[in-house]
């Protein structure tokens, strides 16, 4: 027998060559040419997984692959509309509490008139100069016509142009000096302005008889030498390091004994304190004045023919507005002022917001260069200081100002009323924005007034006078009193009386239209009825597009990483089989 032996050979071929075409997925090897999707149809499928497990209202209709075409396009439109809509009316509150988060309420209480502090009251009479002393209209006279002028002395001439700043603004001389010498100034008008003495002949505080020197102090304001009452002392209101040193605007140093226009009057404040509190209401729990003017010191032109006194009401811890609502009290007549107090106040919620926002500032928020307590008509006071030095290169004697400030003079009456003019324009309308012949006084000038910004106060507190005039048949009271008749003839007299109205009053506050939370529930409302949207349906969007997505591939990164890992195997050796016959 012949043995015969056969030699087959059979390679099990290099399975690294195999790798391109083989993919692993879910478990099972499959080849490419039926597998192998592009990269829309993964994220096709991406997102159908996501729509078939969203819990947003629709979605799962449009992922469905047993849905017609018609079907996808309803569930597609409606929720598109839903989106679009929901969108629209979210923006609307967007815009509402963006640009007007603040809404003015009353409180849900009574405030007592006694937590607030009464009234401050500075009278300025309007005869400015005592015509016994400096006879205005003689003067006037002879300083306006040329023959009569070169005849004044020069004391003269200075004298009657100090005075000219508290008369009228169109009696004032265009020519005369410009610039004030202010110490002089000052001296001149306090010898000539009545006195406490000669302008209250009898003070009454509470229904108790008091000295009206006790009462009053001196004011220096624009209207000149005035007197005033409740007010806070110099020390207390102004930045004194910060203003001149020539004179005092504020002749006395009560001190502040407790009460802050952000907190008020602590728990324990007593009832007499300083400043004064309201302690009821009527006649009897308030301030009675009689004022007296001598009639030979009467004058009809420099401040016209209405005579008596102007009486301005305001918060202790500012000085009067003049351009502000006065009230006359006119001579021989009785005035009773009823005085309804006005308090505004904010919550704490409205903090965070910008000043803008909420339309006021609290005081930490804006620094005043001349006042320790911001108000509104502190801020525009200051502000009137730096615009008018700013266009005229002085200011009014009467207005805080800073060691480097010139004073105005007669000569510089126009601008200062003029600025003052322009500068109400600027902040009602920026009347300037579109001069194109602005001078550089102008222009510097328009830079201060945007610098204002003078937002009222976030608690602020204001008082309205509700005034009955009678005639006061002073005469007739005085004989009864056996006066002597010369006597009576030398004087005109008025009676003033301030009280509160009523013994509280409503306060309103500005607080939040839309919180944070209120935000967010209005928001949240909307998505849940339009698409059952929720918290949760944001941590599922972020769960899919982030977290599950790179789980996603990673895994399939893993599972190439173990097919790269068999295709570098060693290549098997050729195996011989011998067959024997």
């Amino acid at each position: 027998m012949k043995s015969v032996m056969k030699r087959h050979t059979r390679s099990l071929g290099n399975i690294a060559d195999l790798q391109s075409e083989i993919i692993i997925e879910n478990g099972n090897v499959a080849s490419s040419t039926n597998k192998i999707r592009g990269k829309f149809s993964i994220i096709k499928e991406y997102l159908i997984d996501y729509t078939a497990s969203s819990n947003l209202h629709g979605l799962r209709y449009i992922g469905e692959k047993q849905r017609t075409i018609v079907e996808k396009i309803f569930w597609l439109f409606m929720f598109s509309s839903s989106v679009i809509l929901c969108s629209v009316l979210i923006r609307q509150i967007w815009i509402r509490w963006n640009e007007r988060p603040v809404i003015v309420s009353f409180a849900e209480t009574y405030t007592p008139v006694w937590q607030i502090p009464y009234p401050a009251v500075t009278i300025c009479v309007e005869t400015k100069v005592k015509q016994s002393k400096f006879n205005f209209t003689e003067y006037f006279r002879l300083y306006n016509d040329p023959t009569t002028y070169v005849n004044l002395t020069v004391e003269e001439r200075l004298l009657y142009e100090d005075v000219m700043l508290l008369c009228d603004e169109h009696l004032a001389p265009p020519y005369a000096r410009k610039f004030s010498i202010v110490n002089e100034t000052i001296e001149n008008l306090r010898e000539l302005a009545p006195d406490i003495s000669e302008t209250f002949s009898g003070c009454s505080w509470k229904n108790t008889p008091t000295k009206c020197s006790e009462l009053f102090s001196t004011m220096i304001t624009q209207k000149g030498f005035c007197y005033t009452f409740n007010s806070l002392g110099a020390e207390d209101l102004f930045r004194v390091e910060n203003l001149h040193t020539d004179y005092e605007h504020l002749e006395y140093s009560k001190k502040n004994e407790s009460w802050s226009l952000e907190g008020g009057y602590p728990p324990n404040t007593p009832l007499e304190t300083y400043p004064h509190r309201g302690s009821g209401y009527g006649a009897k729990a308030g301030l009675s004045l009689s004022l007296t003017v001598k009639k030979i010191d009467l004058d009809y032109l420099c401040t016209g023919p209405i005579q008596g006194f102007k009486i301005y009401l305001h918060n202790p811890a500012e000085l009067p507005r003049f351009s502000q609502q006065y009230f006359r009290s006119p001579l021989s007549q009785e005035v009773i002022v009823a005085v309804k107090p006005k308090m505004m106040t904010t919550s704490e919620g409205l903090k965070p917001y910008d000043a803008h926002r909420r339309q006021c500032y609290f005081p930490s928020e804006r620094y005043l260069h001349y006042f320790k307590v911001y108000t509104q008509a502190n801020c525009e006071m200051e502000c009137l200081t730096n615009f008018t030095f700013a266009r005229c290169g002085c200011v009014h004697f009467g207005l805080p100002h800073g060691p480097d400030m010139a004073v105005c003079n007669a000569g510089s009456v126009a601008c200062l009323t003029k600025a003052q003019m322009e500068l109400e324009a600027i902040e009602i309308k920026s009347a300037f924005a579109s001069e194109k012949n602005a001078n550089d006084t102008m222009g510097e000038a328009r830079k201060v007034a945007a610098r204002c910004e003078c937002l009222p106060a976030c608690t602020s507190i204001e008082y309205e006078a509700e005034t009955s005039k009678e005639d006061y048949d002073w005469v007739a009271f005085l004989k009864a009193f056996e006066v002597s008749s010369e006597y009576l003839q030398s004087f005109v007299l008025a009676r003033v009386r301030i009280f509160f109205k009523e013994s509280q009053f409503i306060a309103s506050r500005r607080s939040e239209l839309y919180s944070r939370t209120d935000f967010l529930a209005n928001c949240g409302g909307l998505l849940g009825l339009f698409m059952g949207f929720s918290i949760l349906s944001v941590a599922e969007i972020l769960y899919f597009f982030s977290l599950r997505l790179c789980c996603v591939i990673w895994n399939k990164h893993t599972k190439r990483h173990k097919v790269e890992n068999i295709g570098v195997q060693p290549k098997p050796a050729k195996i011989t089989y011998i067959y024997m016959d």
